[in-house]
């Protein structure tokens, strides 16, 4: 499958829908050097409908990108899929609000690659943890029970500071 250019030129679109399909993979993600996500894999589905003032572009996102947890800050594949729909106007100031991207008159194309980055950021949720299976988190069991240790084993103490343990 070939996939389109994320610089979309709307010169030479002629009025009527046009299809796209975009690649977020990991050299995309990596690019990004303030990327919390470092590897995925995403196909983004595109249907431009291009009118006389405006553009309206259908998103659909299917695939998957690695993120850390939250839990235990090992990386797990977190599933992506999602609707998305962004309206593109022509103005004086280039803007963009909640759907609605402005471009400045006379712009002739479009980078949507970081409208994509951001609609694949804003999709993850909010606490970002292995799933769970029966009820129990599928994060590394000898990670946790450390963490959970706060990280503190007596036997590791350094002797020259053994007497402040007994500080409180």
């Amino acid at each position: 499958m070939e996939f389109d250019n994320p610089l979309i030129g709307f010169e030479s679109l002629k009025l009527g829908k046009h299809d796209y399909s975009f690649l977020v993979d990991t050299t995309f993600f990596k690019e990004l050097e303030y990327s919390e996500i470092q590897e995925g894999n995403v196909i983004v589905d595109g249907v431009l409908t291009q009118s006389e003032r405006l553009v309206e572009l259908d998103l659909n996102f299917e695939g998957e990108v690695l993120i850390p947890c939250d839990r235990c800050g090992e990386y797990y594949s977190q599933n992506i899929s999602f609707v998305e729909y962004v309206v593109i106007k022509f103005g004086a100031e280039q803007d963009e609000d909640e759907g609605i991207i402005v471009i400045k008159r006379g712009e002739t194309e479009f980078d949507i690659s970081h409208y994509l980055y951001e609609s694949i950021v804003l999709s993850l949720p909010t606490l970002r943890v292995h799933p769970e299976i029966k009820g129990e988190p599928r994060c590394d069991e000898a990670l946790m029970a450390k963490i959970n240790n706060g990280g503190k084993n007596d036997d590791d103490i350094d002797p020259r500071w053994a007497a402040l343990k007994d500080l409180k």
